[in-house]
């Protein structure tokens, strides 16, 4: 039974990728907390083994904003059912963390502290314990997970409920049981500021560094794959180069063109609060920075580059949003557009009704060609400027556009 503490003896994440290219046909998830860095890490493996005759079930917690808004989307896309736990006793709090992969004839399976998050799966102190099954010989060891699942799934258990559209993980949202991402790091950025300024400010601790990868690709729509053969299991996983995760916002205000799905992004802004020396946006200037087209990996001097990213939002990987020079108007911009896989509306349809204009756009890296966007209110601009390690505006004027970076 072999037992990983997280990172000195591997990462839960990539140990599950492995896993998931054997021969198993099922994976069962009982995790209290899911986010996109965890879920969007894991998804192009999930979407292989879907491909490949897969199921995939989760009951997903949704206490103590752990669980996000976003993260719900994309698994029920991924799922072939998905549940939320919780209970209205406060006391009590949903925190199963299992992973269960099985095929008719052996199981395998992680529990232990890791949540279905980032730092669970990669860069958090986590430890658990790993067995396989023969289910010949052994299936009594698991009945205990069975059950419960027959519980959870149970209609008549009220602490369990069926997400069954799109409505009813939205209906969370209303009923404020779950948060989007972006209200959920405005939260943490504020909590971790006012702790901060409780501290005392000699140190008592040294500092972990601990990778996260990247997601390697996002599939294009109508990919097809092939089952890998099973690999020989090494569960001593080598690092990979750190990692973190950057978020960009920007002011969108009108927008430009007549379809109101074009951002701007400028070469260079003004810094009106905060610092960039040590990132890759600090400019000779002290008092400017590289603007947010230097943030898609773009040199802003190269004006005949082009560049297609892909999108996910609300759920749903969108491609292609072109990023590309507009001579005519002497700016880069980034196009919202793009089809998603299930051959619903494209990402412009979303800007044709309005959804963009006069909000602010929050812009996730997972790697350079897939971002994740989220969006906010207008009236919450001087709240996320308050919290941001910089903010600059698109030129000199004080009328001018702000972004910024979390």
């Amino acid at each position: 039974m072999p037992i990983i503490n997280q990172p000195f003896q591997g990462q839960l994440g990539d140990i599950l990728i492995t896993e998931l290219g054997s021969n198993y046909e099922t994976l069962t998830i009982f995790s209290a907390f899911a986010k996109n860095s965890g879920v969007l890490r894991l998804k192009e493996s999930f979407e292989k083994f879907n491909n490949c005759g897969g199921t995939i079930n989760a009951f997903i917690g949704i206490d103590l904003e752990g669980t996000s808004y976003e993260a719900l989307l994309n698994l029920f896309y991924l799922c072939s059912e998905l549940y939320v736990i919780h209970s209205e006793n406060f006391s009590t709090t949903y925190h199963s963390k299992i992973y269960l992969l099985e095929n008719s004839n052996q199981a395998w399976c992680a529990i232990g502290s890791n949540n279905l998050t980032g730092g669970g799966l990669w860069t958090n102190f986590e430890s658990c314990s790993i067995q396989t099954y023969n289910l010949q010989d052994e299936i009594n060891e698991l009945k205990p997970i069975y059950s419960i699942i027959d519980k959870y799934k149970n209609p008549s258990y009220l602490c369990s409920s069926k997400i069954s559209s799109i409505n009813d993980i939205d209906t969370l949202l209303n009923a404020n049981y779950i948060s989007k991402e972006v209200t959920q790091k405005i939260n943490n950025i504020s909590k971790q500021l006012s702790h901060k300024a409780r501290q005392k400010q000699n140190p008592l601790f040294g500092t972990e560094k601990i990778s996260i990868p990247t997601v390697i690709s996002v599939q294009k729509p109508n990919k097809t794959f092939t089952k890998p053969k099973e690999p020989n299991i090494d569960y001593i996983i080598k690092p990979t180069p750190a990692f973190t995760n950057e978020q960009f916002w920007f002011e969108m205000r009108k927008s430009t063109g007549g379809s109101r799905n074009i951002l701007d992004l400028s070469k260079l802004g003004q810094i009106e609060s905060g610092s960039v020396v040590g990132t890759p946006y600090e400019y000779p200037d002290p008092k400017r920075m590289y603007g947010g087209i230097k943030f898609f990996d773009i040199d802003p001097e190269d004006t005949s580059r082009k560049k297609d990213i892909t999108i996910n939002y609300l759920g749903k990987d969108y491609y292609p949003s072109t990023i590309v020079f507009a001579p005519n108007n002497g700016s880069w911009r980034i196009q919202l557009t793009g089809a998603p896989n299930d051959n619903s509306d494209e990402l412009s349809k979303y800007g044709n009704r309005g959804d963009f204009v006069y909000k602010i756009l929050i812009f996730e890296k997972i790697n350079t060609n897939y971002y994740v966007l989220s969006l906010l209110e207008e009236n919450e601009l001087d709240k996320i400027k308050s919290l941001s390690r910089v903010w600059a505006r698109n030129g000199s004027g004080s009328s001018s556009k702000a972004y910024g970076m979390l």
